[in-house]
């Protein structure tokens, strides 16, 4: 295999859930040899959400694992031992980069903060992910995905005005991928800037935050002294998802052009210029007249016909497709975006590839997620020198 574009980079993954190891993973697939440590027996807790083949728990077969955990080899190893701990120093000895996404105060209380991990590798890049970051008030407060939507502001953008706020739906945690990619984009900054012989950093980054950035629009906004009144608490796109004759489409109308040619489509001629409707917020204003003429036209027409009219008359239409529609939606299928992964306990399974293309060093998937403590005997025998006496009794003592 020809190298990739991280090849040679050496990651020590610390990280549980999503948000860290999908970190990890962004590095991973573009060739950085990511060594992935999870606590003996149990493992990373996303091995236990699935979603499993034929409904039934298997640690080494859960989907959503399996994709967080592809191209990295697996460990494990007991971090609250003091052999454990002696371990993961001398694998970070080596290593350019370390990702953790524990609560704040957990890695120095375990003896493995950053200002000890560097007195053993200066050169060290230390990226932690949690909820609210490193600093502040609510460095030590418990969140999921909700209250960390909530927190960001996230939340309060999303629904119709006239009830209440609504989170992303389903098991998405969108929060904690957003998180995730922005700590891969940190964390290689700073290894495009380490000079050599440079020192290391320690990364903070904050889920909250990384939220908060989906609202940047409404944070400018609300920065002028005089907002006007038009500016409503939720933005909408009017009118948005819509029910048609054979399902969904979603239509999302911005203003002048996108505005007129939605109308000749629809053969709505007299409101092409109506100040009514010409402008978003005052289409929302008569958001119920504007309905009342929309709804028998999306009926009459299927959701094939809808998203042809909009690409001939270049309005911005889409279908709302389920998952498994998506995966036969051409575009995708041209781009070979969804790929096959063959793992040895699930099988061949389905999963998103890369949104990017690399010319010279193309991001492949080089070896599926690792079984639970899969690569032990390869690390500590070949790169760690133990015996395989020392490993069979570290197993007996818990420590791998």
């Amino acid at each position: 295999m020809g190298n990739q574009a991280l090849s040679g980079l050496k990651v020590i993954d610390l990280s549980w859930h999503i948000a860290g190891p999908y970190c990890t993973k962004l590095l991973a697939d573009m060739g950085a040899d990511v060594i992935k440590v999870e606590r003996p027996e149990k493992g990373d807790p996303s091995r236990w959400e699935g979603p499993f083949p034929n409904d039934e728990l298997d640690l080494n077969a859960s989907g959503l694992f399996g994709y967080l955990n592809n191209n990295k080899r697996g460990l494990t190893l007991n971090l609250q031992t003091g052999q454990g701990k002696e371990m993961i120093k001398t694998l970070v000895s080596e290593a350019d980069i370390l990702v953790e996404n524990f609560s704040p105060g957990v890695m120095e209380r375990l003896g493995l903060g950053y200002k000890e991990l560097k007195s053993i590798n200066p050169r060290l890049i230390m990226t932690s992910i949690s909820n609210f970051g490193q600093q502040g008030k609510y460095r030590n407060m418990k969140a999921t995905e909700m209250i960390t939507a909530a927190m960001s502001g996230h939340m309060g953008q999303i629904g119709e005005s006239d009830r209440e706020p609504v989170r992303a739906a389903g098991s998405l945690r969108m929060l904690e991928y957003i998180a995730g990619t922005f700590a891969a984009m940190s964390t290689m900054a700073e290894i495009v800037g380490r000079k050599p012989g440079g020192a290391g950093k320690h990364l903070d980054i904050s889920i909250t935050e990384c939220g908060a950035l989906l609202i940047s629009y409404r944070t400018v906004q609300n920065s002028y002294p005089t907002v006007p009144a038009k500016y409503i608490e939720r933005y909408m796109m009017i009118p948005s998802v819509e029910k048609c004759k054979d399902g969904y489409i979603g239509i999302s109308l911005l203003h002048g052009r996108h505005w007129q040619d939605f109308c000749y489509m629809t053969e709505m001629y007299d409101w092409a210029e109506d100040p009514r409707f010409m402008d978003l917020f005052k289409r929302i204003e008569h958001k119920e007249e504007f309905k009342a003429r929309l709804d028998p036209w999306l009926m009459a027409h299927t959701k094939e016909e809808i998203f042809k009219l909009g690409s001939e008359w270049r309005v911005p239409i889409t279908d709302v497709p389920s998952f498994e529609e998506m995966l036969s939606i051409p575009q995708y299928k041209e781009r070979n975006f969804f790929i096959q992964v063959d793992h040895p306990v699930m099988g061949s399974v389905m999963q998103p590839g890369a949104p990017y293309r690399m010319s010279e060093s193309p991001w492949r998937i080089n070896y599926p997620a690792p079984l639970l403590g899969e690569h032990n005997e390869e690390i500590y025998k070949n790169r760690l020198g133990f015996s395989d006496e020392k490993i069979a009794l570290y197993q007996k003592e818990g420590i791998i």
